[in-house]
């Protein structure tokens, strides 16, 4: 027999050997009412995902994975832990209120950074917010959740491996529309760290019209903050920028030949 085959088989029944770990993990806890409400199908999905991604199968259990219409999901709480643990960063930006959450990510391997942004408003339009639920009585902590999943998933996709969604997102995949209606309304997300560089070169050292600048953007697109800008509203403040720019060099060229002219 071959090296290769002898090695197929070792790997066979280390993956079986695997499997009837977990099956009598699982049959050992669905003896307690906690577990038991999980059923042998979610907490076998669960314990299977945990160990894909190389988590505690306990940890997992305990609230870490969720099991909701057939699909497992990950909390909040893991996926940033997940990104910490690879090296990568998040940060929640100053600009995030406690109806808005923005957050910034850079993965540590090739510097990549995607910026994310979920507020109330985009609950709303999603049809998602309800009063008397968590989006009403903790707008923060769900405008959070939502945008590190969304983060999550666009730029640390190789640690999710398919699970990706948080809870609630889970539970309104019984509703698919409504989780497109989510996606679309995220899916634009804010301008890429080139797009701000470009505005910050054009700015340039003039803090007053910077200052003004951020006021108007705050007041018609709901951002505090540059990065948080919509990547739909980029062209329109380029074309803000040009025209403060064009008018600013023509009142220099004024004031040039008004001395000039002395």
């Amino acid at each position: 027999m071959s090296n290769e085959l002898i090695k197929m088989d070792e790997s066979f029944e280390f993956h079986l050997s695997n499997i009837e770990g977990t099956r009598k993990m699982v049959e050992a806890l669905m003896k307690t009412p906690h577990y038991a409400k999980m059923g042998v199908e979610g907490m076998y999905a669960i314990v299977a995902k945990a160990k894909a991604i190389g988590i505690d199968p306990m940890n997992a259990l305990s609230g870490a994975l969720y099991y909701v219409n057939g699909r497992v999901g990950m909390s909040s709480e893991l996926m940033a832990c997940l990104v910490r643990q690879a090296g990568h960063s998040i940060t929640k930006d100053p600009g995030s209120t406690d109806t808005k959450c923005i957050i910034h990510g850079k993965r540590k391997d090739n510097g990549d950074t995607w910026t994310v942004s979920f507020s109330i408003d985009d609950a709303k339009r999603a049809g998602i917010y309800r009063e008397g639920t968590p989006w009403g009585k903790f707008p923060s902590v769900m405008c959070y959740n939502r945008a590190m999943s969304m983060l999550f998933r666009q730029l640390f996709a190789d640690l999710s491996k398919g699970a990706g969604y948080t809870k609630d997102e889970l539970e309104e995949i019984r509703d698919t529309s409504t989780l497109k209606e989510v996606e679309a309304v995220v899916e634009e997300q804010t301008i890429t760290e080139a797009q701000h560089r470009n505005i910050a070169e054009l700015i340039g050292d003039d803090t007053e019209f910077q200052k003004d600048l951020l006021k108007r953007m705050n007041t018609a697109f709901g951002c505090n903050s540059f990065l948080s800008l919509p990547s739909s509203r980029y062209d329109d403040v380029l074309k803000i920028i040009k025209r403060h720019n064009e008018k600013r060099l023509q009142e220099e060229m004024n004031k040039k030949g008004e001395v000039s002219g002395e």
